[in-house]
């Protein structure tokens, strides 16, 4: 990849990095070499987390000195944050620390920043777009400018961008989404596949590349180093009936309990070499498909005193990794949906929610609300069955 990269002329590479194989320690250590031989380089996400994520990689796992690091400053600092091992300027500034460099050097920013008209047009060798399933084509075709290679690391199938404002077709989506064209998987002579989860055990990922990358990802021989007492790794399906629910079901909810009591404080192996120990609340992460049913799940929990488990929508996780995810679903039957079973069994999402699992996933969910077919068959009528059909497989429907 890093020859990839030093290769192009005005032109972009994509990597697109499943759940758990290792997208940012890789765009990590190519970016150190590329420093390392002198080059200047951007990073760019929507957030300034997904930024600070990278760049910590690049200081405390890749190498790069921290001098040569910089980033703009947050302006909604509070003045309470840790310091970080990097310089953090003012936007005005940025520009500068790169071409006052002598060598080699990092700048970390947001859109605006390498975007805005004070930043030289090819003022850096590469811009670094992470997240870039998340970053809107848009946007990137806006901060382009500022550097004559393009490198492109996230994955379409997780959450797409999270979006502030509309704009039209095809730059309404992000810019690994409008390259893979609804392909699962980025195709051949656009970039690269991570093709290995380090994350997911064989029994998750198998199920969770049927679902999402067209059967072409594979885990790691590392993951069947870890084992959990009495529970076997998967993709495992609780049918719980109720009627009349929407974006909450006590049923579930108790449900979510009960799976919960059934793991915590048996044996955890970690991993080869590592010594066992019991399965903590923080061990188990719970993905409510509604906020309803993320203030329902964690009422009951502390009912049952297990407050510390951390129970959230797929929008809090994303990132996160535990022994054990269960994911609740809430509706009773499609006719309850909030907001559409378009939302509700949403690939990605889905996805998301599933792939947080090193060794077992619990989806729960009402065994009517997969009895449906979408009215039309127009586009987004083959989306939402095609959804629909991965779903009940990763179920076992």
């Amino acid at each position: 990849m890093h020859a990839a990269v030093e290769r192009l002329d005005r032109s972009y590479l994509a990597v697109q990095g499943p759940p758990g194989t290792g997208k940012t320690h890789v765009g990590s250590q190519v970016v150190a070499r590329l420093v390392a031989a002198g080059w200047r380089v951007g990073v760019v996400a929507q957030s300034h987390a997904a930024v600070e994520n990278m760049l910590t990689a690049l200081v405390r796992k890749a190498g790069v000195p921290a001098d040569r690091v910089a980033k703009k400053r947050r302006s909604a600092a509070t003045g309470d944050e840790a310091p970080q091992p990097w310089q953090e300027l003012g936007g005005e500034k940025l520009a500068e620390f790169v071409a006052q460099s002598t060598g080699g050097c990092v700048a970390g920013g947001t859109a605006w920043d390498f975007a805005h008209a004070r930043w030289p047009a090819e003022g850096l060798d590469l811009l670094v777009v992470d997240e870039a399933g998340q970053f809107s084509l848009a946007d990137t075709v806006a901060v382009a400018r500022a550097a004559r290679r393009l490198l492109l690391l996230g994955d379409p199938q997780q959450l797409p961008q999270v979006s502030q404002g509309r704009h039209p077709e095809p730059v309404d989506e992000s810019a690994l989404a409008w390259l893979a064209g609804g392909s699962a998987v980025l195709p051949d002579g656009l970039g690269y596949l991570l093709p290995e989860s380090w994350r997911m055990h064989p029994e998750v990922c198998a199920a969770v590349s049927r679902l999402a990358y067209a059967d072409r990802l594979s885990a790691h021989p590392v993951t069947t180093t870890r084992s959990l007492d009495g529970v076997a790794p998967g993709v495992v399906h609780v049918p719980v009936t109720h009627e009349g629910r929407s974006t909450s079901s006590p049923e579930e909810a108790a449900e979510v309990v009960r799976q919960v009591q059934h793991v915590l404080g048996r044996a955890w192996v970690p991993g080869a070499d590592r010594a066992p120990r019991p399965l903590g609340p923080d061990d188990v992460v719970v993905v409510a498909a509604y906020n309803a049913q993320v203030h329902l799940v964690r009422q009951a929990l502390r009912t049952a005193g297990l407050g510390g488990v951390p129970v959230g929508t797929v929008d809090m996780f994303q990132g996160r990794e535990a022994p054990v995810a269960i994911l609740t679903l809430a509706a009773s039957a499609p006719e309850n949906v909030s907001r559409g079973m378009g939302f509700l069994l949403s690939r990605n999402r889905i996805n998301v929610a599933v792939s947080r699992a090193q060794w077992r996933a619990v989806v729960i969910s009402s065994p009517r609300l997969t009895d449906y077919l979408p009215g039309d068959l127009d586009a987004d009528g083959v989306r939402r069955l095609l959804e629909l059909g991965g779903f009940l497989r990763l179920i076992g429907g």
